[in-house]
Formats: C-alpha cells, sequence, structure tokens
C-alpha cells in the first residue's frame, strides 16, 4: 500500500466526522413536532392540517434522494450539496414569513424536505466510497448522526423558539444550513478510483461487492424486492411503537407529560446505538446475520411490550423501549449496506436512494398497525418479526 493511499485512509475519518456533523444538522427535519406547536398556537391551526406538513417533507425527503443519486453521479457531490443548500436556506428563509398552511406546506415540506433528501444522500453515498472496507460500520455511525439531529437540535430549537420566536429560529436555521454545507462543499471531496481499488481489493473473500450493477438492473433482482418487502415492515414495526411510545408511557406515569417524554426518550438513544451496532455487525457477520438479529430483537421487544402492558412495570417498559429502539435502528443501516454489499459501490448513490424508498411503505403502515389496542401493536409486531425471519432465509446474492 502505497504512502499516498496510507496518507488518505488516514484522512478519511475526518471526512467521516464532518458528514455525521452535516447530517446531524439534515435530521432536523424529523423535529417537526417542535415547530408544529407554536403555529398552532398563533394561527389557530389544527393537528391534522399542521401533521401534513411532516407528510409532505417525508415524500419530498425520499424524492429528494432519487435526484440526488442522478445529479451526484452526473455533476458531482459538491452541484448537489450545493443544491441542497440553496433549496435549505430558501425553505427555512421562506417559512420565517408564512401566514398559511400552504405556506408552511411549500416551504418546510416541500423546499427544506426535498433538500434535506439531497444532501443526505450525497453525503451517505460519498462517505460510504471512502469505506469498501467498513460499510455497516461507516453507515451505522453517519445514520446515527441524521437519526440524532431531530433530538439533538430540536432540543436546542426549542429553546430558540422560547427565547426569539419560531420566526426567528427558522432564519438562525436557514443561517447555520448555509454555514453547515459550505463547509462540507469545501472540504468534503470523493475518493479516488486508486484509493476506492486499493481497499476493495484487500477485503477478505466474501465481503467485497460481487457486482457493480445499476438501479435498473438492481430492479430485476429478486434480492432487492425481497429486502425492499423486508425493511418496510420491520421498520413500520419500529414506527407503530414510536408513534404511541409517549402516550402509551403516560399511562405508566399518571400521564405527567415531563416523565412520560423521558421515557419515550429512551428510544431516541436506543435507535442511534442500533444503528452504530447493527453497522459493525454486518461487518463481521453479514448481511443474514444482521437481518435475523433484528427480528429475534423486535420478538423480545415484543414479549417485553406485553409484559410491561399486563404488569404495568416501569422498569420492563423501559427494556422494551429501548429493544423496539435498537431493532428499529438497526433498519436504516442494514439497507445502506446491503445496497453497497449486494450492488456495488459505483452506482451506490443512486441504488441506495431506491431502497431508501420503504420509508415512504413503513411510514404508512406503522401509524396504521398502532391504531388499535397496544396489546394488538405489540402482536403484530411479533409477527412482522416472523415474517421477516422468513424473508431473510430466502434472500439470495
Amino acid at each position: 500500500m502505497t504512502a499516498l493511499i496510507i496518507q488518505q485512509k488516514q484522512r478519511r475519518w475526518a471526512y467521516l466526522v464532518l458528514s455525521v456533523f452535516l447530517l446531524l444538522f439534515l435530521g432536523l427535519i424529523y423535529a417537526w413536532s417542535v415547530f408544529r406547536i407554536p403555529l398552532e398556537q398563533e394561527f389557530g391551526w389544527s393537528k391534522s392540517g399542521t401533521s401534513l406538513t411532516f407528510s409532505i417533507s417525508m415524500v419530498m425527503f425520499c424524492l429528494g434522494g432519487l435526484i440526488s443519486g442522478v445529479l451526484t453521479a452526473r455533476k458531482g457531490m459538491r452541484i448537489t450539496l450545493v443544491l441542497a443548500a440553496l433549496l435549505l436556506v430558501s425553505g427555512f428563509g421562506l417559512a420565517s414569513q408564512i401566514t398559511s398552511l400552504m405556506g408552511i406546506y411549500l416551504t418546510y415540506g416541500g423546499m427544506a424536505g426535498l433538500g434535506v433528501g439531497l444532501g443526505y444522500n450525497a453525503a451517505i453515498s460519498t462517505i460510504m466510497r471512502w469505506f469498501p472496507d467498513k460499510q455497516g460500520l461507516v453507515s451505522g455511525i453517519a445514520l446515527m448522526g441524521f437519526g440524532f439531529g431531530a433530538m439533538i437540535l430540536g432540543t436546542a430549537g426549542a429553546s430558540l423558539i422560547s427565547l426569539a420566536g419560531w420566526r426567528m429560529t427558522f432564519l438562525l436555521i436557514a443561517a447555520s444550513y448555509a454555514v453547515v454545507i459550505a463547509l462540507a462543499v469545501v472540504i468534503l471531496r470523493p475518493p479516488d478510483a486508486d484509493f476506492t481499488a486499493a481497499l476493495s481489493g484487500a477485503l477478505p473473500q466474501g465481503k467485497e461487492a460481487r457486482e457493480e450493477i445499476g438501479w435498473q438492473d438492481m430492479l430485476r433482482r429478486q434480492s432487492f424486492w425481497l429486502f425492499f418487502l423486508w425493511a418496510i415492515l420491520l421498520s413500520a414495526a419500529g414506527l407503530s411503537i414510536i408513534n404511541i411510545s409517549a402516550g402509551y408511557a403516560g399511562t405508566f406515569v399518571g400521564g405527567n407529560l415531563t416523565q412520560a417524554a423521558a421515557i419515550a426518550g429512551v428510544i431516541s438513544i436506543a435507535n442511534g446505538a442500533g444503528r452504530v451496532l447493527a453497522g459493525q455487525l454486518f461487518d463481521s457477520k453479514g448481511c443474514k446475520v444482521t437481518m435475523y438479529t433484528v427480528s429475534v430483537v423486535y420478538l423480545a421487544a415484543a414479549a417485553a411490550l406485553a409484559g410491561a402492558d399486563v404488569s404495568h412495570s416501569q422498569p420492563v417498559l423501559l427494556t422494551a423501549f429501548v429493544l423496539t429502539g435498537l431493532a428499529y435502528g438497526a433498519c436504516p443501516p442494514t439497507g445502506s449496506a446491503f445496497a453497497a454489499s449486494f450492488y456495488g459501490s459505483r452506482n451506490y448513490g443512486m441504488n441506495f436512494s431506491i431502497v431508501n424508498l420503504n420509508l415512504i411503505g413503513a411510514s404508512t403502515l406503522g401509524p396504521m398497525f398502532a391504531n388499535g389496542t397496544p396489546m394488538m401493536a405489540f402482536i403484530i409486531i411479533a409477527i412482522l418479526a416472523v415474517i421477516g425471519v422468513v424473508i431473510t432465509t430466502a434472500i439470495r446474492r
């Protein structure tokens, strides 16, 4: 291994830190609930009306990922990030001036959601190319940053709103995006072909991607559709509990909202940990072991949730929420590493953006699974975990 490649191998960790920092800010889009309440209070909007904003942002996020996959492949990562910055700065800047629901739909939901999708895919696809030897670990670390964005920056956003109001908070967020993405554009860069080839060639037999195929061929593979179904169902299982977590926890603490929010917050912490742990497991044991493990943890979570419902024990509920967070957090990095491992790094940006579309199906099914009694939701999770085992067994390269 040449001195230049060794130097680049050391530098890539700095790029990973920068990518995590960028993804942390992009993850702020998930903190919509922090901004929703002051808007409802000022304009008298209904919860159903403001909730549509988040749905729009998620659809635009997935669309932005698809556009980013094409744009990054043709024009490069920097052009994609610049466009993401323009959309995010404009989206939050204009959101600070809105007076109607349609205005927030177009700015926060449409422009900011699209900008997050563009930046997210560009950052993930770039940093994954630097680590062909650690695909699972790196995807887990990067996606942990994205997942923590809502929790860390959402809390900061809530404090800013109480101090300066939501309009000024949106303006400060717009300025923050301009600075953070500018740093990424100047510093972050993709690896050259020699570096990628050198590390890919050093992978143990069976760890390297056996093919380099485009999205058209990927869509013809049974392995893709089986994994896509697995990701929808197993992600929906976690979202069904996340959707009711605060309200359900409230029944254990006499309706105390602060305590209920603290208990529900355990899921977010476990979610972040699950992303890194699943990534490490993918690197060391492979795709199938990771997918089987997710199903087993979900089964344990379903049993713990049912036990908590019967015993009304807070410690059992906390255990159940930790297991739920770990299992749900494992799904995104597994999808990221799966796309790279099965279909190669050359077309990773576009392939991953298509795999990531499972979020649309999962975010639709998850709340539906939680519409009945809590116990029914727990039974559904167990059933989905078993289906996950069957799907995993059927997947072949």
